[in-house]
């Protein structure tokens, strides 16, 4: 029998060195893994985390997503590969080792030649983030679309609120959103997937606000957001959107990490998942009706989809973890697939 791989622990010096030396040796002798597959970048790590000092083991997002920050040279596959090994470490740490603090990357989504995170905004982001764009003075009054910054604070409003798509709420016509009734129709969705979505009480305050003050700016009745402009009927672009989303962000005191970290205005809708989660974690009940509820209502294809977002936070997973004496199986089986990653 071969003796077991003991990691040099002199390799590693920064706050976070025991719990490396301990990831690496799980990797090699539970997970069969060679350790110079993964070292190199354990290494780069822990001299990174020599430069954002913490007083206790924790890994943070800014220090996390500042490591893996895709340089103008770097391909894909290398950062696809670092994003993986921070990923399982960052699972080992939460999982095996039970640390609360502790920021664990998702996995990179790549689209054509760009890959990207996703990022979760805190509770303390999106507060300060809502304040800046219901607050927002344009530097000078626009005339081709005098209604647009009317719309802003209601459409990231509703963003929050519901978890749907930037281009379902652009997308929305004045007769989807029955504000009598508190619920938005969702026509046109992705996947075709046609939906019904609940207006809380911040958002009709919003909607009810904005229309108030888009009477004498609206062209037509077509759209619910509509920019005073005549071209395309009034639809607010997502390029203008994302524009004032920018602004938004560095009023807020938001740093963008840079292409592929974001923020995105999509996260906004995987916050809006985190966030809910981590509600309905708190309910009584079964945790799987509340995940299904929350799949259902965000318009995802199955229940899968809306399991990765537990892997978001390690408190989230956590908290359902500790709730439960006896796990269902469905919970199991997510917590079963997330630890076998950490053997790939």
């Amino acid at each position: 029998m071969s003796k077991p791989y003991i990691c040099d622990r002199t390799c590693f010096i920064s706050y976070l060195a025991e719990s490396i030396v301990s990831f690496v040796e799980y990797k090699v002798n539970v997970g069969g893994c060679v350790a110079e597959s993964f070292l190199p970048v354990m290494s780069l790590f822990d001299r990174h985390c020599m430069n954002h000092p913490e007083p206790s083991i924790c890994l943070k997002q800014d220090t996390v997503l500042s490591f893996l920050a895709i340089g103008p040279f770097e391909k894909n596959s290398t950062a696809i590969r670092k994003s993986s090994i921070i990923r399982s470490f960052g699972r080992y740490l939460a999982a095996v080792l039970r640390i609360k603090n502790v920021y664990i990357v998702p996995a990179l989504v790549k689209r054509g030649q760009k890959t990207f995170v996703p990022y979760v905004f805190t509770h303390d982001e999106i507060a300060r983030l809502l304040h800046e764009v219901r607050n927002y003075q344009p530097k000078q009054e626009y005339t081709r679309t005098p209604n647009m910054v009317n719309c802003m604070f209601c459409i990231f409003t509703m963003l929050y609120c519901t978890g749907m798509r930037i281009s379902e709420v652009t997308n929305l016509k004045m007769r989807e959103v029955d504000l009598e009734q508190r619920i938005i129709h969702i026509n046109q969705a992705k996947n075709d997937n046609h939906r019904i979505v609940t207006i809380s009480d911040s958002l009709a305050e919003a909607c009810s606000r904005y229309l108030e003050k888009t009477k004498k700016c609206k062209t037509s009745d077509k759209y619910f957001f509509d920019t005073g402009s005549a071209y395309n009927d009034g639809c607010v672009s997502f390029k203008r959107a994302y524009t004032y989303f920018r602004r938004f962000l560095d009023a807020a005191g938001i740093d963008h990490k840079g292409k592929g970290f974001g923020p995105r205005m999509h996260d906004i809708r995987g916050t809006f998942a985190v966030h809910s989660l981590q509600k309905l974690s708190q309910m009584p009940g079964d945790i799987n009706v509340h995940l299904m509820s929350l799949s259902v209502f965000m318009g995802h294809q199955s229940i899968y989809c809306t399991q990765e977002y537990l892997w978001l936070t390690s408190e989230l997973f956590q908290d359902i973890l500790e709730k439960m004496e006896d796990y269902t199986s469905f919970v199991s089986s997510i917590f079963d697939e997330k630890m076998g990653d950490l053997d790939e």
